[in-house]
């Protein structure tokens, strides 16, 4: 038995398909999401417990999509129930769940705050409009200054705001009039990333045509350095690659994420590590439904961890806050896992500069932690 663990669900609708987006998401239909909610409500019991012998201990609960706030209330808080009914919550757990400006007002989000959600993170990405189009979303930045007012109104004391930059042809002081309106809202977290083109994306299929160019890497830099700098100025600290926080306030499910800790991700696509094995859900969403209906898993796939490349992911996943990752800490947990070849790279990446060795602690410097990815895909190659 698990004693504490993390929780993701995933709901898998949106009004429309933004042209970055390749989450596990499509447009919302009726009569198939009904169908969904009893598919998700079904698993949660089957994970956790019965009522009368509740499951693990949860620490964190995030609700994430596609735009879980496109259900209403009373849908989204009898899941939240189920969960009451078939896990422990710890006392000081945290709620989050992702919305989207145009699907919450003061009335939604007061329920759901008063139901327990503690932690709303709603998807703006711009508060210019020509910028907002061009990504594809729903929304306006009125309607986005809209909804980040009713979050407020409902009672919410801890609020994320998302927002993505260094788009093509996007000047600097266009990016900085929406961080000036960001920080003058005063929001307690704030996720900033670089746009990236991902395969099955209208973006994507733009960028193999040639019809979309990405800033270079010397105007990337100074988007990136610009972000950071304002922020911290500002009393947003940069805790990891694309998040910065108030303290007290980073994000704790996200954290247990990356120092790798046990979660379940339940919902079509969802991914979990537990016990040494990492598995997801079948992300079509009707085959999901179907295998629950009958009382299958919907399992997609299962992986084994073993000791090396659990090593090598606590090094990548650590190495993504900016307070780095002590590797006496994962040496112990992992002993197999620590080869020559990679410390020889750690040594060729603190000469240089993308990393500082304080053993033995190691951290991405500024210029480490915009090429993480990269990083991060020589440190699986080492093996």
């Amino acid at each position: 038995m698990i004693d504490s663990l993390s929780l993701y669900l995933h709901f898998p609708y949106c009004w429309s398909k933004c042209h970055y987006c390749a989450f596990n998401s499509i447009r919302y239909d009726k009569a198939q999401s009904l169908r969904f909610l009893s598919a998700l409500k079904t698993e949660i019991a089957r994970y956790g417990g019965p009522p009368e012998v509740s499951g693990p201990r949860l620490t964190t609960l995030y609700m994430g999509g596609g735009t879980p706030s496109i259900f209403n209330a009373d849908q989204i808080l009898e899941v939240l129930d189920h969960v009451r009914r078939h896990f422990h919550l710890a006392e000081d757990i945290e709620i989050t769940m992702e919305a989207n400006p145009g699907t919450i007002d003061r009335e939604k989000l007061t329920a759901l705050r008063e139901g327990g959600i503690n932690r709303l993170s709603i998807g703006v990405q711009s508060f210019l409009d020509h910028e907002l189009a061009w990504l594809g979303r729903a929304h306006n930045s009125r309607v986005a200054r809209e909804a980040y007012g009713s979050a407020r109104e409902a009672g919410f004391e801890n609020v994320n705001l998302d927002f993505m930059y260094a788009l093509p042809d996007q000047r600097l002081e266009d990016w900085n009039r929406t961080l000036d309106e960001a920080i003058g809202l005063g929001p307690e977290h704030l996720s900033a990333y670089a746009l990236t083109i991902e395969e099955g994306t209208r973006f994507g299929a733009d960028y193999d045509r040639g019809l979309l160019i990405l800033p270079d890497e010397e105007r990337q830099i100074r988007f990136d350095e610009w972000t950071r700098a304002k922020l911290a100025g500002a009393g947003y600290l940069q805790y990891e690659v694309s998040n910065y926080a108030r303290p007290g306030y980073a994000c704790r499910h996200n954290l247990g994420y990356w120092g790798q800790r046990e979660y379940l991700g339940l919902g079509p696509g969802a991914h979990s590590y537990m016990k040494g094995c990492r598995f997801s859900k079948l992300e079509d969403i009707d085959s999901y439904i179907r295998d629950i209906e009958k009382r299958g898993e919907a399992i997609e796939a299962i992986e084994s961890i073993d000791p090396d490349l659990a090593f090598r992911e606590a090094l990548i996943f650590g190495l993504r806050k900016t307070e780095g990752v002590r590797l006496d800490e994962i040496r112990i947990r992992y002993p197999r896992g620590d080869s020559g070849r990679l410390q020889q790279r750690l040594a060729q990446w603190s000469l240089d500069e993308l990393i500082i060795l304080d053993p033995p602690i190691v951290r991405l410097s500024s210029k480490g932690l915009r090429v993480w990815d990269r990083l991060a895909e020589e440190i699986i190659a080492v093996g």
